[in-house]
């Protein structure tokens, strides 16, 4: 009798490894957002933006693969679901931290006040 234990997917650890990569990207462009110089978004930073966008298309690009690891018949899924998991996890994370970067910039850059049409009559 041949009984083989399944193989890893590959697909599952080419998930994990992109999904790795994103989470060094990430973690690059949420320790340069809460440096002094950039945390009171004065300017556009605009290099941490596309680090975060960069940390992003990783995160879709894993979860993808991911998925398509657990679809594969006759392989081993651990690495896949770990790295589904890690890849949801960080795109929640880089949501979160577009939505404070955004709140920082709207709280340093207020919207002037309408004047209104009496008081300039």
């Amino acid at each position: 009798m041949n009984l083989q234990a399944p193989r890893h997917s590959a697909l599952g650890i080419a998930a994990l490894v992109v999904s790795l990569c994103g989470l060094v990207m990430f973690a690059i462009s949420a320790h340069y957002a809460h440096t002094p110089a950039h945390a009171q978004m004065r300017e556009l930073p605009v290099v941490l933006l596309v680090v975060l966008c960069i940390s992003a298309g990783l995160a879709v690009l894993a979860t993808l693969l991911g998925i398509g690891s657990l679809l594969q018949h006759r392989r081993r899924r651990v690495t896949g679901v770990l790295a589904l998991g890690l890849s949801v996890t960080l795109l929640m994370a880089q949501v979160s931290l577009g939505s404070w970067m955004r709140q920082q910039w709207q709280h340093s850059h207020p919207v002037a006040m309408a004047i209104p049409a009496a008081a300039s009559a």
